[in-house]
């Protein structure tokens, strides 16, 4: 059975001596994920961890590859079962090395022990079922864990002799205090700085997915990044070098409507983020000769429409349990699927109205996606009953 000695210190915060105690250190994240395990709320009737999601996951290793300086200072709070773990304080070891003078324990040394940590572990034990358990920072360890950069230590912060009653106080208590920087303090902190400090920062913040000035870090991604359909096609002052295409309302739209359409991806910008890279990358596969070029296709009333009709028939299928919403690669085939029967030539045929952004236009988009839908499904022409083209 592998063992694991750490070195850190113990800290009892509270006088009362029932207070569960920690224990602080530092550990690989992959060191870490070895021995530590998640019990969910989903999976299981005494979880203490909400549900995991790649797309969170993935936020934080792009957030690292970013930029070589960005670093997560947060700590990661885990929790060790009880009687499993024992504490070997090294007071006698630290008097003989150190000074009297010197106190180590920052004036904290009643309730403050130098030590180590030590415990055994099964190897490969299922998650729910390991001698730890995370209580906050799942998508932060793992997503350290998957950047294949570097092996990155991270500060940990354990819960010693902990049951559940109390890994389940911790976790309702940590996430319940979290509260969001707003736009106006973060304009004040960086109007404080230089004019080249604050365009660094600047950049910086958006490359971390956080918001700045005017300039959304989801607009910025789906323009950036080189899985986005939409790379360098958004037609914006932040686009310099692209091709300005796409309007960027066009795209706001877009996101707003899959929001009301999930609604737990309303405080979720990473999920957001890759289900809309995923469902354009469906609708992109199925359209690619229409594909970024100045047609009616790449009109926002078209992309609108497109993405309301794909969106509504992608929430249906996932209430259906034929997929998982959190899937990309489940969500583009689903997408091909669902446009399977639309012909490129829909939109290459002459309209019978001039198209402009309003929402009677897109209904009728929608309308005739529809009718075509049903057509194949009855052997009938693809353009039997059309509002926007005549059935020849």
């Amino acid at each position: 059975m592998p063992e694991k000695t750490y070195f850190g210190y113990r800290l009892q915060q509270r006088i009362d001596e029932t207070t569960v105690p920690f224990f602080v250190f530092q550990a690989r994240a992959k060191d870490i994920q070895e021995w530590a395990g998640i019990r969910r709320v989903p999976d299981h009737s005494g979880g203490t961890q909400r549900a995991f999601r790649e797309s969170r996951a993935r936020a934080i290793a792009r957030y690292l590859k970013s930029d070589s300086i960005n670093t997560i200072p947060n700590s990661v709070l885990i929790a060790f079962q009880p009687d499993t773990t024992e504490f070997m304080p090294l007071t006698e070891q630290q008097n003989n090395c150190l000074s009297p003078d010197l106190d180590i324990l920052n004036g904290c040394g009643d309730q403050a022990q130098w030590g180590t940590l030590a415990f055994s572990y099964t190897a490969d034990q299922p998650e729910s079922e390991r001698i730890a358990m995370i209580v906050d920072g799942q998508h932060r360890l793992n997503g350290m864990y998957e950047f294949n950069d570097e092996d990155l230590p991270v500060v940990v912060i354990s819960l010693v002799d902990a049951p559940l009653k109390e890994q389940a106080f911790q976790f309702i208590v940590v996430n319940n205090k979290a509260v969001r920087v707003s736009t106006e303090s973060a304009k004040s902190i960086v109007a404080e700085l230089d004019a080249a400090d604050e365009n660094e920062l600047g950049d910086r913040l958006l490359k971390a997915g956080i918001k700045y000035k005017d300039i959304s870090p989801v607009l910025r991604d789906i323009n950036d990044l080189q899985n986005s359909p939409f790379h360098s096609l958004l037609d914006w002052s932040y686009n310099r070098d692209g091709t300005k295409l796409v309007p960027l309302t066009a795209i706001e739209q877009s996101l707003r409507y899959l929001k009301s359409l999930f609604t737990f991806l309303d405080e979720d910008d990473d999920s957001l983020l890759e289900i809309f890279l995923a469902v354009w990358q469906g609708i992109k596969n199925t359209f690619p000769t229409l594909w970024g070029q100045d047609n009616v296709f790449m009109k926002k009333v078209n992309l609108n429409a497109v993405n309301e009709f794909t969106g509504e028939r992608l929430k249906m299928a996932w209430e259906f349990g034929l997929f998982d919403i959190f899937d990309p690669d489940r969500v583009t085939q689903q997408v091909e699927q669902v446009l399977s029967s639309i012909p490129t030539e829909f939109w290459a045929e002459s309209w019978g109205i001039r198209v402009q952004d309003n929402a009677n236009v897109r209904d009728m988009i929608k309308g005739d996606l529809t009718q075509i839908t049903e057509n194949r499904k009855l052997r009938k022409r693809w353009s039997q009953d059309l509002e926007l083209i005549a059935d020849n």
